[in-house]
C-alpha cells in the first residue's frame, strides 16, 4: 500500500505506525484502495465548499480520516488527518504502540466505508444501510474487531491501558480548570480525554457543559485603548 505523506506535521515514526496499522487489516479488504494520504487537517469549509464537507464538520467534533471513493480519474484512497489523530499524545510517547492503535482503528473504520461502497456490505450480503448512522455503526464494528485482535497481545493491552490513564489525567485537569473558572481550557481537556478514550461518554458531557459556559461568558472589552 502506497503512503503519501503530505502533512507538515510529521511526528517520529509516523509512516511506520500507519504501516503497522495496515498490517492488522485483511489484505483482501484493502483491494481497490490505491493509497493512504496523510494530511494535517481536513480544510475548513468555505461558502464554496460542497455540502458534504460542511455537513461533515457540523456532525463531528473531530475528523480523523475520510474514505474517498473512485471518481473519474481519481482512484479510491483514504485521507488521514495527522493533527487530530495525534491529539493528546505527548511527544515522548510517539514511538510507542499508542499511535499504531489509533491508526489501526481509524483505518479499519474507513476500510469499512470502502467495503460498503464497493461491494455493498461489510460482514454479510444481507446487510441494509438505510441511514448514515447505521453505516457508521457497522464501520465502527469493523474497526473494533481489528482492535480486539490487537489487544490479544499484552503490549497493546498495556499501551491501551496507558491511554486510558492519560485520558483520566486530562479529565482531572479539566475539572481543575473548571474550578478556576477557565471553561475554555476545561473544554479543551475534556475533549482531549474523549478523543483518547471514546468510552468516556462523561468526558463528552463535561466538554459540552464547559463549552456552553464559555460561550455564555461576556466578551471582555479593553479599557483605555483606541484605534486610528
Amino acid at each position: 500500500m502506497k503512503i503519501r505523506n503530505e502533512a507538515t506535521f510529521s511526528p517520529r515514526g509516523l509512516i511506520r505506525h500507519v504501516e503497522r496499522g495496515l498490517d492488522w487489516i485483511n489484505p483482501a479488504d484493502l483491494k481497490g484502495i490505491s493509497f493512504i494520504r496523510l494530511l494535517d487537517d481536513l480544510p475548513k469549509p468555505t461558502d464554496r465548499s460542497p455540502r458534504w464537507h460542511k455537513d461533515l464538520k457540523k456532525r463531528h467534533l473531530y475528523i480523523y480520516g475520510l474514505y474517498v471513493g473512485r471518481y473519474m480519474h481519481e482512484p479510491a484512497h483514504i485521507n488521514l488527518y495527522v493533527r487530530s489523530l495525534y491529539r493528546g499524545i505527548p511527544s515522548f510517547l510517539e514511538m510507542t504502540p499508542i499511535p499504531t492503535l489509533t491508526f489501526a482503528y481509524i483505518l479499519g473504520h474507513e476500510v469499512g466505508h470502502h467495503l460498503i461502497c464497493t461491494r455493498g456490505y461489510i460482514f454479510q450480503p444481507t446487510e441494509v444501510f438505510k441511514h448514515e448512522e447505521i453505516v457508521e455503526e457497522f464501520c465502527d464494528r469493523y474497526a473494533v474487531g481489528i482492535l480486539r485482535k490487537m489487544l490479544v497481545k499484552w503490549r497493546y493491552r498495556f499501551w491501551r491501558w496507558t491511554v486510558k490513564r492519560l485520558a483520566g489525567w486530562h479529565l482531572a485537569v479539566g475539572f481543575f480548570n473548571e474550578g478556576r473558572k477557565r471553561p475554555k481550557k476545561a473544554a479543551d481537556h475534556f475533549l482531549t480525554a474523549f478523543h483518547l478514550d471514546n468510552d468516556r461518554e462523561d468526558a463528552l458531557y463535561y466538554y459540552r457543559r464547559a463549552t456552553q459556559v464559555a460561550n455564555a461568558e461576556p466578551r471582555r472589552v479593553g479599557v483605555g485603548s483606541e484605534s486610528r
